[in-house]
């Protein structure tokens, strides 16, 4: 017998009702909080919603909204102001966004995402996690999951970490824990499609005897193509990487310095299926 429990949440801090309105291509309504919009879909909550939907954002007639959000388009330019789409200007200036009475007008489609700026710095946090238990009697197993996500979207910047957590108990075995802590922070550059980048790996894991793997990244990156269907990106810079086994004894314990290659690959079909590779690939600069 297995008995396994799960608990989710998620987090979105003063989470007030709003008077966006939002029209779609068949005339339905619907007035109350623009949650975000990426990969093609708005996410949307009314207060008569007990969770938040998502709409295609093809499929979208006409926004109104007075609150402030950073919108970015896929030539990479970040705007920052209240949001306005019209039904019935010209495809290519149909998306406004206003800030102190100037308006940058573009196409919709040219949108590739949206999030909220609430006034209250804390409003702005957007998490979620869950926590696991499991039970295998027949093998005396225990074991607790949890898992934790944390991101911070800003004008310039974006701002992400995750944890998880895994601890293990099974008669006649050493446990099993494995914790990892990552965070990474993204700073969108002037120049059109460009990026600065800080990533920080936390690693400890007793089946691998590592006390602490650290790694912390610096470095660059462009996008070569960049929409709210797909993308790909492409970045470079330095890592430094320290470990520390729980056997002292062994060699390959201290820092290591390694030039990161790396490249970020998604695409989305709405309501089918959502597609992201990440890879990384170091090289060993000293011994």
């Amino acid at each position: 017998m297995v008995i396994t429990l799960i608990g989710v949440f998620s987090v979105n801090l003063f989470a007030d009702d709003k008077t966006d309105m939002v029209i779609m291509d068949n005339g339905d309504r619907l007035v109350g909080e623009i949650k975000r919009m990426e990969f093609g879909q708005l996410e949307f909550k009314a207060s008569y919603m007990a969770s938040s939907v998502q709409l295609d954002w093809s499929k979208v007639k006409e926004i109104k909204s007075i609150r402030r959000f950073r919108v970015e388009f896929m030539d990479g330019t970040l705007h920052s102001g209240t949001i306005l789409k019209k039904p019935d200007a010209a495809a290519d200036q149909n998306f406004g966004v206003t800030e102190n009475e100037i308006t940058t007008a573009r196409g919709f489609l040219d949108v590739v995402s949206i999030a909220p700026l609430e006034r209250s710095l804390w409003s702005r946090f957007r998490g979620s996690g869950d926590i696991g238990l499991t039970i295998h009697p027949s093998q005396a197993l225990t074991q607790w999951t949890a898992n934790a996500t944390v991101e911070y979207p800003a004008e310039h910047f974006r701002f992400a970490s995750q944890f998880s957590s895994l601890f293990g108990t099974k008669k006649g075995t050493p446990d099993t824990v494995r914790d990892s802590f990552g965070a990474g922070y993204y700073h969108f550059l002037s120049k059109k499609q460009w990026f600065g980048l800080g990533m920080t790996q936390l690693l400890k894991d007793n089946q691998l005897n590592l006390d602490l793997r650290s790694t912390f990244i610096g470095g660059a990156g462009r996008y070569l193509l960049h929409s709210n269907r797909s993308g790909i990106a492409v970045f470079g810079g330095i890592a430094a990487t320290y470990e520390r086994y729980f056997d002292t004894s062994d060699n390959n314990t201290g820092f290591i310095a390694e030039a990161m290659a790396g490249a970020d690959f998604y695409t989305v079909r709405f309501a089918s299926s959502r597609f992201n590779s990440k890879l990384l690939t170091y090289y060993g600069l000293n011994d």
